[in-house]
């Protein structure tokens, strides 16, 4: 997904602008140097990284990470040519997927690096299918919303579609 990204920036993404550095931003700076100031976050995803064998990948795990069913209600979703990418403020329905427990800033730095900067990280409330929520952090859409396409995607036929396609274990939800 990285190559495909880097393939299609074009030049009305979002350029980098160099700001003061904030109280939050000095406090994640941190967690590199103060591994005991982390706080492990449960992330929400909603594509590729639904699947375990992915995740591990793109973590370094070495062991299938624990995905719990999950669901968001804050966004749409369209597609950024074969990808689902979330919108802010532009709630249809709730978006299923799976959430994740990290444990490290470094896991959480590998997530970033893997979503490239067409996404960023934005909070989000997770529910469980047991009913249960908790706050949480997702990958939503960061460049052009030209660049993404409507679609009566159901993101339940995607994932079959990604794991025929690849012959992935695609957690089916």
């Amino acid at each position: 997904m990285a190559s495909l990204a880097t393939s299609l920036q074009t030049s009305s993404l979002p350029q980098a602008t160099s700001t003061p550095i904030t109280a939050e931003r000095e406090s994640v700076a941190d967690t590199h140097h103060r591994p005991d100031l982390f706080q492990s976050p449960y992330f929400f995803f909603y594509g590729m990284l639904t699947d375990p064998t992915t995740l591990a990948k793109v973590l370094k795990l070495r062991d299938r990470p624990g995905l719990r069913p999950a669901m968001i209600m804050e966004h749409g979703m369209r597609l950024w040519g074969e990808f689902p990418a979330l919108l802010d403020g532009h709630p249809e329905k709730p978006i299923q997927g799976v959430a994740y427990e990290i444990r490290s800033q470094e896991e959480e730095d590998r997530l970033v690096e893997y979503e490239t900067d067409m996404y960023r990280k934005k909070g989000c409330v997770i529910e469980f299918r047991d009913g249960s929520k908790v706050p949480g952090v997702t990958f939503v859409w960061n460049a052009d919303p030209g660049l993404l396409r409507d679609s009566s995607l159901d993101l339940k036929d995607w994932l079959l579609e990604q794991r025929d396609g690849c012959g992935g274990d695609l957690l089916g939800l």
